[in-house]
């Protein structure tokens, strides 16, 4: 059971391909300073979905600045998602072609120009082109951050270091939401918003100028084999073709023409892995390597990923929306409930691999329980309307959601990640991501159907929203039963 759901023993094979083939398998040499490249890479997670959640509670101080309309006002605050969920697995590709280390500066390069450019827009249209750029940057530096830690580091650091990705993952999506509301609150220098997104700035530079000196330059994994425009081109299309209808669920009209749209997608999505797999078959340059979805372990890990996000993303949102329009919090307060999810979720993460090598693979299935059981408290908290009672159950609600979310996001990374080859780890981390972006856009059309009646004089219903959410974190534990039993038959064999 020791290396169940984080590790997996040198040269395990993967369909027709050897985890040990490929020039990225050999051991790295020491490194001392390899902690501190760590921290540094782990910027990139971290400020990747702090961007995505922090402008959920910052819209309404930028709709007061720019009068959006419901268009512009969606563009500003789903634009990046759109955007960095279409270039997820064409970004973690171009790790595998042109270095992982290379693309990852140029991704925090890009997001620094990016996030300076929405602190100074001086228009909607400024902003929306600004924070389109900004999803495709996260989109380069984000894959190769895991495929970093898959190549680069030792098998016995590999752990550690998914325990703080988790941590750095976890922690971008709370504190975009408590700072995405302080700030704003604070108006520091009378800048409003704009220090949302001036946070990235100086992170990014210190990232830029001191990875070189910590983390060695990695060989292309796949030097010379050159790009599957085709398949970039299709991925994209595909993508935009389901996300779009589903993120305009309320404003475009579904039936029949997003419906037909969706459909659309589809079709592409199909094209785009029959074409793949005779890419593959034939031994050319493809963006997703398909031989990875004949591998149990990393299907049911990519679908449990799939429901945790579909579940806890759009719980997010509706959240913060409660504590603000029905709960009457501001935003800094509202913010503010996110802590002990904070808290606890890096906790969570530095006690998931030991209880892991104890207990076995029964902790996935706890995480994921402790998950559902803590998003189950707000719609309980709502019952209570309001009272001392309802914030208390709120708030330990919150951090029962952060200790799962701290222990399941290594144990379920590691457990994927492991049955990548190395030469394939960007494309990979890229395949994982996705399925969470794609996996927030569901879950947010979902909610929006739940959340917004089709008669308006019915108001809001964010009980029977989050109740909804509560619901896809349950079957995300039945998942990871399976998902554990079938490691286990892995590892056996």
């Amino acid at each position: 059971m020791a290396e169940e759901l984080v590790g997996q023993k040198p040269g395990v094979r993967l369909g027709n391909r050897r985890a040990g083939a490929g020039p990225d398998t050999a051991p790295p040499p020491p490194n001392p300073r390899r902690r501190q490249a760590l921290a540094l890479l782990l910027v990139g997670p971290f400020l990747s979905l702090f961007d995505q959640f922090c402008v959920n509670l910052a819209a309404p101080s930028i709709n007061q600045s720019f009068r959006l309309t419901p268009f512009e006002f969606q563009a500003v605050v789903g634009g990046y998602g759109l955007v960095y969920g279409l270039g997820l697995i064409t970004g973690g590709r171009l790790g595998d072609l042109f270095g992982r280390r290379r693309m990852y500066r140029a991704g925090v390069a890009a997001f620094a120009v990016t996030s300076l450019a929405c602190a100074l827009a001086w228009s909607p249209s400024s902003l929306i082109a600004a924070r389109l750029a900004q999803g495709a940057a996260a989109a380069v530096l984000q894959p190769q951050v895991l495929a970093l830690i898959r190549t680069q580091f030792p098998p016995a650091e590999q752990q550690k270091a998914l325990s703080w990705f988790a941590v750095s993952m976890s922690l971008g999506m709370v504190l975009g939401q408590i700072l995405g509301g302080a700030l704003p609150a604070w108006d520091l220098f009378g800048l409003g918003w704009r220090p949302v997104f001036l946070v990235a700035v100086p992170l990014c530079l210190a990232v830029f100028l001191l990875l070189p000196a910590t983390l060695e330059a990695d060989r292309p994994a796949l030097a010379g084999r050159g790009i599957d425009v085709t398949g970039a081109v299709l991925s994209a299309v595909s993508m935009a073709c389901v996300l779009l209808p589903l993120a305009g669920v309320r404003e475009w009209s579904f039936l029949p023409t997003g419906l037909v749209v969706c459909l659309v997608g589809g079709l592409l999505a199909a094209v785009f892995v029959r074409n793949q797999r005779a890419r593959v078959r034939r031994g050319r340059s493809a963006v997703l390597p398909t031989d990875l979805f004949a591998v149990p372990v990393f299907v049911h890990g990519v679908l449990l990923n799939f429901l945790l996000y579909m579940a806890s993303v759009p719980f997010a949102v509706v959240l913060a929306l409660y504590l603000q329009d029905e709960a009457g919090l501001s935003s800094a307060a509202a913010g503010l409930v996110f802590t002990p999810a904070a808290v606890a979720i890096a906790i969570g993460s530095r006690i998931a691999v030991p209880l892991r090598a104890r207990f076995g693979g029964g902790v996935l299935v706890a995480s994921a329980a402790l998950i559902a059981l803590g998003l189950a408290a707000a719609p309980a908290a709502a019952a209570l309307e309001g009272d001392g009672a309802s914030l208390a159950l709120l708030l330990v609600g919150m951090a029962v959601y952060g200790w799962g979310n701290g222990m399941i996001v290594p144990l379920l990374t590691g457990t994927v990640m492991s049955r990548v080859p190395p030469q394939d780890a960007g494309a990979g981390a890229g395949v994982l991501a996705t399925t969470q972006q794609l996996a927030a856009a569901l879950g947010i059309a979902v909610v929006g159907i739940v959340l917004y009646p089709s008669e308006p004089a019915l108001g809001l219903r964010y009980t029977p929203a989050m109740i909804s959410e509560v619901g896809i974190a349950a079957l995300a534990v039945l998942l990871a039963a399976r998902l554990a039993a079938v490691s286990r038959r892995s590892t056996a064999a």
